[in-house]
């Protein structure tokens, strides 16, 4: 045999040898099989809604609940509890929404389901597999809590508590706050004191007290908004006032047709937006500066002693 056949046929079996070993790239970028179960964490709860959707770390579970208050426990708290047979149930999970194959066993504690949270309520809500709940499911009365120095499935119950690791159990409680809230008012002006309160919305109520002397007229003729502490034209979000006519000319802010209370942002008669509210509601974390005047203001003087002019600032958050 020449030299050449014999490097080509050493050049082939070598080839054929190589092909039926993995590579080391092959092999370093294998996974290998996930031993025990993943360590359950962090309930993530939709925000802005009312009906949120839930979802967690630590793969499918079993059992999903909600109590009203800051305690994770089986009894009349409860207003919302589902379970599964196995582990099966898949995030996320829309609050009040039994999923497929899941079972709503919320009265079987004394728990009455509700279709959706209220605002500015705190709430618990909880995800566990169903290894631990065949061994806590008849515990009722008893706070669930993690202890981090228990072992995978251990259980430790006492006369008010049930304490679990994080490999089976999971928790998060919050308090809902869906709407903007109203912080740090303060109100000046000869005209009056302005309130802002908060509603179920992003536009709070606005009203005033007229205490000017010598006025009675509840009503007024301009109200205006503006982003920051103090008045700013060029930050202006909402600027109304009164429209009438004058011998053919039409006036602005001459006469009060505005009356309280009202919410942001809203329409009324007799009036011209020259800067119309078009925005959804006012923003979180933010501070603003609000007027109003009524028919003896001069238009220009936005100072504290200004006739028939009052302001006043506030907080969101």
């Amino acid at each position: 045999m020449s030299k050449l056949k014999i490097i080509l046929s050493t050049s082939l079996v070598a080839i054929v040898f190589l092909s039926v070993i993995p590579s080391c790239s092959e092999e370093d970028a294998s996974t290998a099989p996930y031993v025990g179960s993943p360590v359950m964490s962090n309930v993530l709860v939709e925000e802005a809604s009312f009906e949120p959707r839930i979802t967690w770390l630590g793969g499918y579970a079993s059992v999903l609940a909600v109590n009203k208050g800051t305690k994770s426990i089986l009894d009349t708290s409860l207003i919302w509890l589902i379970k599964t047979e196995g582990n099966s149930l898949k995030y996320p999970v829309e609050f009040g929404v039994t999923p497929t194959g899941a079972t709503d066993i919320t009265s079987n504690y004394g728990g009455i389901k509700v279709d959706n949270l209220d605002e500015d309520e705190s709430y618990s809500f909880w995800v566990m597999k169903e290894e631990i709940w065949n061994q806590i499911s008849a515990q009722s009365g008893k706070e669930i809590v993690i202890d981090s120095s228990l072992q995978a499935a251990q259980v430790v119950v006492s006369t008010d508590s049930i304490k679990l690791s994080t490999e089976y159990f999971t928790s998060y409680s919050k308090d809902l706050d869906v709407f903007l809230n109203i912080a740090d008012i303060s109100t000046f002006g000869q005209l009056g004191v302005i309130s802002v309160t908060e509603d179920f919305s992003d536009k709070p109520i606005i009203s005033w007290t007229i205490t000017q002397s010598g006025v009675s007229d509840t009503e007024i003729s301009v109200i205006g908004i503006c982003e920051g502490s103090q008045y700013d034209p060029g930050k202006t979000i909402w600027d109304v006032y009164s429209e009438a006519d004058d011998n053919g000319s039409t006036v602005y802010g001459t006469v009060n047709v505005i009356k309280s209370p009202l919410n942001v942002g809203d329409t009324f008669e007799q009036t011209r937006a020259f800067v119309p509210f078009d925005a959804d509601g006012l923003e979180r974390n933010k501070t603003y500066y609000i007027w109003i005047a009524n028919d003896i203001w001069d238009g220009e003087s936005r100072l504290r002693f200004a006739k028939g002019y009052a302001y006043a600032t506030f907080n969101t958050n």
